[in-house]
């Protein structure tokens, strides 16, 4: 029987979430938990691997510093255009099965792109890859926090987002472990495996482990009970009960049977009696409400201020393993960053009788300096936490924009090799960490009805930050450096501005 909101309910039937208070937090949430942290590191990882790729594989694919810049905006681009249509479809055919799909399909092309010997190629795969895994981003935080009761959801996901800060100590620890070993393997013809290839596999590999534990679990209880199919979602709690306590649901609640009250749906599924090019029509008018008053003009202000952050943040992030190698070529210590970019073909070609040698070579420095910035945004993340209630969103969100501000502007003067990694650092880190802050005060700003769809939109054209980013950088930084890093300040400043202006409550 499909119930519609205002509807009473018969007294024998209990909610969702008090079944799961009486069950109790255990291995069903603890393991859905590592599920999650495994799954957001094949995600970030296939993102920032590519900041690693393009440097092991330059010379294989003879790559300039633009073509770099495609390969590492090429995934993204492939999230940006999928994650928001992946937000529909999960509500249209479960979490579970967009997670598994998504998983699976990506964790495929990723092993394919061992094999590819053509640079469009690898771009067109990875493109498909990033589609893949944008159905992840989209149903990742919605299963896990349906299998956590309302006061452990925030926490929940909060503990697995901090996934991403371990993907960046993962990243350059495995890129460090298996490519500074020089060996080849001929396989077919001109085709040779090299190291920088194993390094997609290790990609991948959490992601498959993570997607092959997940297919013991069942589909979300509390979405199942929002498609009218009451008897599965029963099923479902039964298994959450037998793994968490040994013992059938009505043996914990000391009853024959239960009844489980449905989720009722704010609005239809959109997707539901849709094909073709009405799927897409119908997603944007259900859009369009985000960009009506009174939350209108706000709503668009802070997809400014995502897109700068992102921007700014992953951008630099992205380019940072490469401007660290070309910089650690660079035997006078006392040259700003700028001064060591501009060297003719630092650090990639080197001229010895006449004839240009491709280095594909890659520091130690680089490992250690990027394993560096992920430490400091898990070390961020904590402190962030710490500091948030009792100092205010905003003034954080204000602290932390100026303190970036000042780094990027002494980015162009500073030489001293450590100084210029604690202000890169606090480049990325600061604004990178504004992001959750922001995302948070997103859902304040908006209707309850429409704050999946808002925090969906600000996370893709925070994307599309990420591919101008990427793709600019690479056609600018060496030629024209110091406008570069200019061009990072000014979107901070503006940045800075939009969220001055914003009515973001201090108090979370």
């Amino acid at each position: 029987m499909q119930y519609l909101r205002g509807d009473t309910f018969p007294p024998n039937m209990l909610e969702y979430d008090e079944i799961l208070e009486k069950i109790g937090y255990g291995k069903t949430q603890w393991i859905l938990l590592l599920i999650s942290g495994l799954l957001t590191i094949t995600s970030v990882a296939a993102q920032q691997t590519m900041s690693i790729v393009v440097i092991a594989s330059r010379c294989e694919f003879d790559t300039t510093e633009a073509e770099m810049g495609v390969m590492m905006a090429a995934y993204v681009a492939g999230v940006f255009l999928s994650t928001y249509i992946w937000g529909y479809v999960c509500d249209a055919i479960g979490r579970r099965k967009v997670l598994l799909y998504g998983t699976f399909s990506s964790c495929g092309l990723l092993f394919i792109l061992m094999f590819v010997t053509s640079v469009w190629l690898f771009n067109i795969i990875n493109l498909l890859s990033g589609i893949s895994l944008g159905g992840v981003s989209a149903a990742l935080y919605a299963y896990l926090s349906e299998f956590n009761i309302p006061r452990h959801r925030a926490v929940a996901i909060n503990y697995s987002t901090m996934f991403v800060s371990v993907t960046a100590i993962y990243v350059p620890a495995t890129a460090w472990a298996v490519l500074s070993y020089d060996w080849s393997v001929p396989i077919v013809g001109d085709f040779v495996f090299r190291p920088w290839r194993l390094l997609m596999l290790l990609t991948l590999l959490p992601g498959v482990i993570g997607g092959l534990v997940l297919l013991h679990y069942p589909e979300s209880p509390k979405y199942l009970l929002s498609q009218d199919k009451e008897d599965q979602a029963i099923n479902a709690v039964n298994w959450i009960s037998k793994f968490n306590r040994g013992l059938p649901i009505t043996q914990v609640l000391s009853c024959n049977e239960i009844r489980l009250k449905p989720e009722i749906q704010t609005e239809e599924n959109i997707l539901s009696n849709s094909k073709g090019w009405h799927i897409i029509t119908n997603i944007a008018r259900a859009t369009k409400p985000l960009f009506h008053k009174p939350h209108g003009f706000n709503f668009v202000l802070c997809n400014v201020a995502v897109f700068c952050m992102f921007f700014s943040s992953n951008g630099i992030q992205l380019w940072f393993p490469e401007i660290v190698n070309r910089s650690s070529n660079e035997g006078n210590q006392s040259s700003t960053v700028c001064e060591i970019l501009s060297s003719p073909e630092q650090g990639q070609i080197k001229s010895m009788n006449s004839t240009n040698i491709c280095s594909d070579a890659i520091s130690t420095n680089t490992y250690i300096d990027n394993m560096i910035v992920g430490v400091a945004f898990l070390v961020g993340f904590l402190i962030q936490g710490v500091i948030l209630n009792p100092i205010g969103r905003k003034n954080v969100l204000m602290a932390a924009l100026t303190l970036s501000i000042f780094s990027g502007l002494l980015l162009h003067f500073v030489s001293n090799p450590i100084v210029v990694l604690i202000l890169f650092c606090l480049v990325i880190l600061l604004p990178g960490l504004s992001i959750s802050i922001m995302l948070g005060a997103i859902v304040d700003l908006v209707p309850t009805n429409l704050r999946g769809k808002a925090v969906s939109l600000c996370m893709s054209l925070g994307r599309l930050g990420i591919i101008a980013a990427t793709n600019l950088m690479g056609i600018i930084l060496i030629q024209y450096c110091t406008m570069t890093f200019a061009l990072l300040s000014v979107i901070l400043i503006v940045c800075f501005v939009v969220v001055y202006y914003l009515p973001i409550r201090n108090s979370a």
